[in-house]
């Protein structure tokens, strides 16, 4: 799922403590996140990546200078524009009180992808492995699009499926 979806679910599931706690803000986020890897859905592939595609999820960085500033130009844009969306549409007082709430679910939407670097890199005796387990369980097993021999009707399925995940959020938001 892109990190622009994560952040639009999770400032729906976080909205309702905006005004409630910080804390419970930041864990509706997190467990919007895993909860919404659970729809089989399409993601953008990062280039710097090679995918260990069994039921280990054994990934390793690749690192090039040039593939690596393409993937980090396009999760940027790609928190950008959720984050955007997610401002334009609660549009949020300019002081700690209001922007707090709304940063808490931006990062606790996509922190648990933002963490999958540290296990790519970090692979023994990892302490926090636990949570690349719970991540990889967590995540659907219906890949639509992902991958190069996907059909391209999958391809144009999980696109469309996670626009219309997107637009129900921002609704949700709104409401």
């Amino acid at each position: 799922m892109t990190l622009t979806t994560h952040i639009l679910i999770a400032t729906a599931a976080a909205k309702p403590f905006f005004s409630v706690h910080p804390a419970l803000v930041f864990v509706a986020a997190i467990a919007s996140h895993y909860l919404a890897d659970a729809i089989p859905h399409w993601d953008w592939h990062l280039s710097s990546v090679k995918e260990d595609l069994s039921d280990k999820h054994d990934h390793n960085l690749i690192l090039e200078k040039t593939i690596n500033v393409r993937d980090l130009l396009k999760i940027s844009l790609d928190i950008f524009t959720g984050s955007l969306i997610a401002f334009l549409i609660l549009r949020p007082e300019l002081n700690i009180k209001e922007l707090t709430p709304l940063a808490l679910s931006i990062f606790g939407g996509i922190l648990p992808d933002m963490l999958q670097p540290v296990f790519w890199v970090w692979k023994e005796k990892n302490p926090f492995m636990f949570i690349k387990r719970f991540h990889s369980f967590m995540h659907s097993k219906i890949y639509l699009g992902r991958h190069f021999w996907t059909a391209k009707k999958y391809i144009i399925i999980g696109k469309v499926s996670q626009t219309i995940i997107a637009l129900l959020t921002i609704w949700l938001i709104y409401s």
